[in-house]
């Protein structure tokens, strides 16, 4: 069960910023500024990774020591006052006050913002206030257009900024709330019903923190559900004394599902399975293998629609699995090693040695090519076709049968017209004495078939 107490932090950032208004201060007087203007504000202290609050327009202890970080940061006087150095050094999105310019889509700012958070104050939830005027900006301007009868072209200019400014078509509730009422833990009674809406905004706004292998994020909760604070605050006014009950939160699953492949892909990386290098010392080598990780996403978004529930805002762990890659050293499988000059073929199981054999390979006239290879086609009691070369013109092909040019098994390379196999010419063993191909002893061979497949890498060296 949420608990009263949950609020007070809030409660008292509200009730600050109601002594500071009566005196139209919002912060120093130096740089005077409107609620608009405050949330303009945290909007470019976000961005510049200095705070870490909610979009809420309050110019409260959280937003002061924010722009304190920011103006040690930046080697300005650390006073708290966002005044113009200050407000030049946060860079374009501190550019352009409120009303300075039309906004519509593409533009951003200070200024964007500012209308922001006048849209969502005035009950038009944009998503994440950000300062920038995307497609849901649009949108809801032109909502907002419709129903302050206002000219509807999605565009804020100066009639659609000073109706925010007015209220104008905004729904607003009277009343004050009864003393000790709660709303999912948050403490709004004796309050007015203007500021327990701001209090209740201020408490849903604040970030969402993820935690992952070591890493922090915030993530933005109106980027991802809306809030029923209207009906909150219109029960609120009539409940009874002491009453307590639960806001509404309206999560859009449709748009975390995304955000959660985009956690994926930041946090985590595929498995790296072993490879094949090349040769070192005449014997394969062959780099490790890592392990990747993967989001659990199922359980990361429930984390997060129960997270977006609840007005408090603990830490959530995004839940990840280790995934093992496929290949290693120790099941990295069959490598094939011929060395020509020295008429020896090697097999190993990854780097380690299984077997060396003695073969024939390509004369002077058509030698064995070198280079990195790999086994293509695997044949039991292969037809030999002649090949389209001069010494072969006139010959027939020659199906199985002990007379085969090709022996029992044929393993063909990637190098077209190369391959390994069987020779009824055990004498040829041991020579140069072939037209390319590596020929090796018929049980040998078929020992050898046996232990490699489609893929089997093979690399052939000059030694």
């Amino acid at each position: 069960m949420d608990s009263p107490r949950s609020g007070v932090a809030i409660l008292c950032g509200v009730l600050l910023f109601a002594l500071c208004a009566t005196t139209a201060v919002v912060w120093p007087v130096s740089a005077r500024a409107g609620a608009p203007d405050v949330a303009g504000l945290q909007v470019a202290l976000r961005i510049r990774g200095t705070y870490a609050g909610a979009i809420d327009g309050i110019f409260g202890p959280e937003t002061r020591v924010a722009v304190r970080r920011f103006q040690r940061r930046e080697g300005l006087v650390v006073d708290g006052d966002p005044g113009p150095r200050t407000r030049a050094a946060l860079g374009p999105f501190a550019r352009h006050s409120l009303g300075s310019r039309p906004l519509h889509r593409g533009t951003f700012g200070w200024d964007v913002g500012a209308f922001q958070y006048l849209l969502t104050r005035c009950g038009f939830s944009v998503g994440a206030i950000d300062g920038y005027f995307g497609p849901r900006t649009r949108t809801m301007v032109v909502r907002y257009q419709h129903r302050a009868a206002l000219s509807v072209d999605g565009v804020a200019g100066q009639a659609t900024i000073a109706g925010l400014k007015r209220g104008l078509g905004c729904w607003e509730i009277k009343g004050r709330v009864p003393r000790g009422v709660t709303v999912s833990g948050i403490g709004i009674g004796g309050l007015s019903a203007r500021w327990a809406g701001i209090a209740l905004r201020s408490a849903f706004a604040q970030p969402l923190r993820l935690r992952a292998r070591g890493r922090d994020w915030l993530a933005d909760p109106d980027a991802f559900a809306r809030v029923g604070v209207a009906s909150a605050l219109k029960r609120a006014v009539h409940a009874h004394a002491g009453e307590a009950f639960r806001l509404r939160v309206f999560v859009e699953t449709g748009r975390i599902r995304p955000y959660a492949a985009r956690i994926d892909e930041r946090v985590c990386g595929p498995a790296v399975s072993a490879r094949l290098v090349g040769l070192r010392s005449l014997q394969p080598k062959i780099s490790r293998a890592r392990s990747g990780c993967r989001v659990r996403r199922a359980l990361f978004i429930r984390a997060l629609v129960h997270g977006l529930a609840r007005l408090e805002r603990p830490v959530i762990h995004v839940p990840i699995e280790r995934v093992l890659p496929t290949v290693t050293r120790a099941n990295f499988g069959p490598v094939v090693v011929i060395r020509r000059n020295a008429h020896r073929l090697y097999l190993y199981e990854g780097v380690k040695l299984v077997r060396a054999m003695p073969v024939a390979t390509g004369r002077r006239s058509a030698p064995t090519p070198l280079g990195r290879f790999s086994i293509v086609v695997r044949a039991r009691h292969p037809w030999w076709y002649p090949p389209a070369s001069a010494w072969a013109n006139g010959a027939d092909p020659i199906p199985p049968g002990p007379g085969n040019p090709l022996g029992t098994r044929w393993m063909g390379l990637s190098a077209p017209g190369v391959g390994i196999h069987g020779t009824p010419d055990a004498a040829s063993v041991g020579y140069s004495r072939s037209h390319g191909c590596v020929r090796m002893y018929l049980r040998q061979a078929e020992w050898l078939f046996r232990r490699v497949r489609i893929g089997t890498p093979v690399i052939i060296v000059p030694a």
